[in-house]
């Protein structure tokens, strides 16, 4: 017999008999399987099973009463089936024995056993049956006793003793076909088997699933058969309605009254939503059918707790607030290359590799918050959110909610639920306090507080939020005078005021106007950029001797006003009172009329492209220089940069 391994085949025999077992190897090798073959009988058998199958045994082949005990022990088993055909021949050749048959037998073969005894007239012949291992080896012993010159049936007592007692004895044992139809019974079995198993562990996953889908949902679940009759409730459902944790089975019209069960067949489409009261909360309701087969049964109800909802759109708002706040600009969008606002954007990078606040001077129109942005991009919190707000744009009375939020309640038309003020949005990026010098006193010692402390605290709440944030300000106000005339905290100030950029106006970087004209009219519609770029040409001297005082926002003013002209007729030569708010005192006067000027008018045409740009290399891009060293006006060298496209 094989020993058990570690590990088994997945059909094994259980052999009452070394015949058996020498048979069914014979087959085994005949056919190309692979079968364990261990030898067991009866209880034996059973236990000789139990260890198999925690090898890898699955089906099992055995005969009479061993193949009923495993059977009965819950185990897959192919029976070889001994038929009274097996019998027949050998009760024949008893009857013709002189004496008194000892039959051995399990209980089941007893009735039909009887038959064909009587059948063959075989008188003198008696059955002792057995239903287990014990009741064998009793009937085995009581054949022993009984006088019998001939023994009939299998086992190991029975024939041992047989052979000791020099009693006859014989075994029917089972045919090669018998053996060959259990084995491929054994196959089929197993071949079920690893189907069923597949099959089921499709669908425990798949329960699994479903079930931690509905355990873990936010809403309470409830699925009702087509009476009504509730027949699965997740544990948000239990919690909200203690009765449905007994074992009894519950009505959804006891439960939920209000929700009307008999209507519910007649909403397939989109079924019925509502809001109901359930134990002083406010409960949203989704009624949705159940049809199989066009036929309705039961249905599916979703509660959901209306703050939960109102929440869960806060927090959704709030990250698609956080979301939208970005820095979109870098210090390469900062058109210009004159020297002053070179070394402006070198010393803002430099600011930018620190974590220290920025106080941004600087008249209006002249791109503070450019400035802010690209400090911000190119910092080590660039991954961060970039917030900006201006201090002036908001009412006194709602700026510190909108800087440091509220709780609900906190103030009349306050948000139900509260809200983050943008400290909390901006955590782990920068702040952009913009016009900073319009917060009013009190606004100005919350701010101090959040500063040093580097935590805020929401209007009408008693806990605190840590922050981390970076603090970038800017103002085109005097703050030391305000400071001096007590109308902006000197604690604060010096608080913001660690790192200083100022901000050059345009008039003191007229020689970038071009560079932006030129950069405005990229974002012009491109069938009157031409005629833009050539009216430009003249309107140069009256752009350079204006004084800007709206500086790159004025400037990006004007070149809309063109714009609209063109668009509308590109005939039209609009004034420039229609361009510039400009006294007319301080307008150049143009002399195109003038000798000097048509011949320098006639000389600058032969001035090449290479000639005015060595000319600009070569003296670093200084207007007035390379002016006077090709011998023409700056308004000359205007009209010469922009015919040879020198801004592009």
């Amino acid at each position: 017999m094989d020993k058990i391994s570690h590990s088994v085949p997945e059909i094994c025999l259980i052999a009452p008999s070394g015949a058996l077992a020498k048979l069914t190897r014979e087959i085994a090798r005949e056919l190309n399987l692979e079968i364990g073959i261990y030898k067991g009988v009866l209880d034996d058998g059973v236990k000789i099973a139990e260890k198999l199958v925690k090898r890898g045994a699955k089906v099992f082949i055995s005969r009479k009463g061993t193949a009923t005990l495993l059977s009965e022990s819950g185990y897959n088993v192919a029976k070889i089936n001994t038929t009274l055909n097996d019998y027949l021949r050998h009760l024949n050749l008893m009857k013709e024995h002189n004496g008194k048959i000892a039959i051995v037998e399990f209980h089941e073969f007893l009735p039909e056993l009887q038959k064909l005894c009587d059948y063959l007239e075989v008188k003198d012949a008696e059955i002792f049956a057995y239903s287990n291992a014990y009741d064998y080896e009793i009937s085995v012993e009581n054949a022993l006793n009984s006088h019998a010159s001939i023994l009939l049936g299998g086992g190991e007592t029975l024939p041992k003793e047989a052979k000791r007692l020099n009693i006859p004895h014989t075994i029917v044992e089972n045919t090669e076909q018998s053996i060959k139809l259990a084995i491929e019974t054994a196959i089929q079995l197993l071949r079920v088997q690893k189907e069923e198993a597949i099959q089921k562990r499709f669908f425990k996953i798949q329960f699994e699933q479903y079930s931690a889908v509905v355990n873990n949902s936010t809403d309470a679940i409830l699925s009702t058969n087509d009476t009504g009759m509730i027949v699965i409730s997740n544990q948000k459902a239990k919690s909200l309605f203690k009765v449905l944790n007994d074992e009894k089975q519950h009505n959804l019209q006891d439960i939920l009254p209000m929700l009307e069960f008999d209507k519910i067949k007649h909403f397939k489409e989109n079924g019925i939503s509502r809001i109901v009261k359930i134990n002083e909360k406010l409960l949203s309701a989704k009624e949705m059918p159940i049809f199989v087969n066009q036929r309705f049964e039961g249905a599916i109800v979703l509660l959901q707790d209306v703050q939960d909802i109102q929440d869960s759109e806060q927090k959704i708002r709030l990250h698609l607030y956080e979301k939208g706040h970005k820095a979109k600009y870098d210090f390469d969008d900062i058109i210009g290359q004159s020297e002053v606002i070179s070394k402006t954007k070198m010393i803002a990078n430099s600011y930018a590799k620190t974590q220290s606040s920025v106080l941004i001077i600087g008249e209006t129109g002249t791109g503070k918050e450019l400035f802010a942005q690209s400090i911000h991009k190119n910092s080590n919190r660039r991954k961060g959110p970039f917030v900006a707000i201006n201090c002036a744009a908001l009412p006194k009375e709602l700026l510190s909610s909108e800087l440091f939020g509220y709780e609900e309640g906190a103030f009349s038309g306050a948000i139900k639920g509260g809200k983050a003020g943008i400290f909390e949005v901006a955590h782990g990026g920068t702040i952009f306090l913009d016009e900073i010098g319009e917060i009013p006193l009190e606004t100005q010692i919350q701010l101090l507080r959040v500063l040093q402390e580097k935590e805020v605290r929401r209007l009408s709440s008693d806990k605190v939020i840590p922050v981390d944030v970076r603090i970038i300000c800017a103002t085109n106000k005097n703050l030391s005078r305000e400071v001096e005339e007590n109308r902006f905290r000197m604690d604060l100030y010096y608080r913001i005021n660690v790192l200083k950029l100022k901000i050059p106006s345009l008039r003191e970087r007229r020689e970038d106007i071009p560079l932006l004209v030129a950069h405005f009219i990229k974002s012009m519609p491109p069938e009157i950029t031409t005629d833009i770029r050539n009216y430009m040409i003249n309107l140069y001297p009256t752009l350079m001797a204006y004084q800007w005082p709206g500086n790159i926002r004025e400037l990006q003013g004007v070149m809309e006003r063109i714009v609209a002209i063109f668009t509308g007729n590109k005939l039209i030569n609009p004034e420039l009172d229609m361009l510039i708010d400009m006294p007319k005192e301080e307008r150049p006067v143009l002399r195109q009329k003038d000798d000097s000027a048509k011949k320098e008018k006639t000389s600058s045409e032969k001035i090449s492209l290479d000639s005015v740009r060595n000319a600009l290399e070569l003296n670093r891009y200084n207007k007035q220089k390379t002016a006077e060293s090709l011998n023409i006006s700056r308004s000359t060298l205007w009209r010469l940069m922009h015919r040879y496209d020198l801004y592009e």
